[in-house]
């Protein structure tokens, strides 16, 4: 790769901002081989067309901004990554009306860290995402960041010389997925075959995983695909494509911060209680998972 391509691009934010909290997210999720991240930064691979490289991203508090370093064999991309990183760490919500309506709500108070939501931490790559929430289908965090790290490791999309150590290769795209054998990875058979089927897919143009779109016409597409129920859909349209109302109902964290005195609700009580946070239930979805935290 030519290193000389390289560019460092300020993203401002408006306080307050809390990079280790969304950081804190992300870390036990980074994907060996394709992701690094410490308490301070994040550094990744990428391939956008036909441009190769890597990227950091740190706070630069005193700035009001997020500092991105993108090195990479081609100039094109910068806009397009510094697009995608500010979707990564929610840079553009404005929290004023979020933050008032949740931090009156017994269930969500609890998950706001000084009257403030947490930022809802959006996939770089969304496809990338959905292998992602399709390995963690009922399985643990640590499992499911195990075996995405051993799909992108079983691609051999290396990086070669010149980027920084762990950052050894790209993520596979949906015809690569196809191609790839993923016998003896740890992957049920029938989890392989809805990756495949949700690869084929995107290749034949039957879904597509942009943001511009309603959850309504996404869910109808992605559910159509053999081996994709609600969980996954709800799950995707909020982590992976930064939908803001989407709300993954049958989420064990979910009902486990709504469970109260050994008493579990139903999820229709669940979608009912949840009525009242929209149009921001992914938000809402972020502060029961943050009260299961504390």
């Amino acid at each position: 790769m030519n290193m000389s391509s390289g560019k460092t691009v300020l993203l401002k934010y408006k306080k307050p901002f809390d990079l280790s909290q969304v950081l804190s997210f992300m870390k036990p999720r980074a994907m060996a081989g394709v992701e690094v991240m410490t308490d301070t930064q994040y550094a990744r691979t990428f391939r956008i067309n036909t441009t190769k490289g890597f990227f950091v991203v740190k706070d630069c508090p005193e700035q009001s901004c997020l500092e991105l370093e993108v090195t990479c064999d081609g100039i094109g991309c910068y806009p397009e990554i510094a697009d995608r990183v500010r979707r990564m760490f929610d840079l553009d919500t404005d929290f004023t009306r979020i933050n008032l309506k949740f931090s009156k709500d017994a269930h969500l108070s609890k998950g706001m860290d000084a009257g403030q939501v947490p930022r809802l931490p959006v996939a770089f790559h969304p496809f990338e995402f959905v292998v992602r929430a399709i390995l963690g289908q009922q399985i643990s965090v640590k499992a499911a960041t195990t075996l995405a790290g051993r799909v992108a490791k079983q691609a051999a999309l290396m990086s070669g010389p010149g980027y920084p150590v762990g950052l050894d290769c790209f993520f596979p795209d949906p015809l690569e997925l196809l191609a790839l054998e993923l016998e003896g990875l740890g992957i049920t058979k029938t989890r392989q075959n809805t990756l495949k089927n949700v690869a084929q897919t995107l290749v034949d143009k039957r879904l597509n995983l942009t943001a511009n779109q309603s959850f309504d016409s996404f869910h109808q597409a992605f559910s159509a695909v053999r081996g994709i129920g609600e969980w996954t859909s709800n799950y995707v349209a909020m982590r992976g494509l930064g939908m803001i109302d989407s709300f993954p109902a049958t989420d064990l964290g979910v009902i486990r911060a709504l469970t109260k005195e050994g008493k579990t609700p139903s999820k229709k009580q669940i979608v009912a209680l949840a009525e009242k946070w929209r149009p921001y239930r992914s938000y809402a979805t972020l502060c029961l998972w943050n009260s299961e935290r504390k």
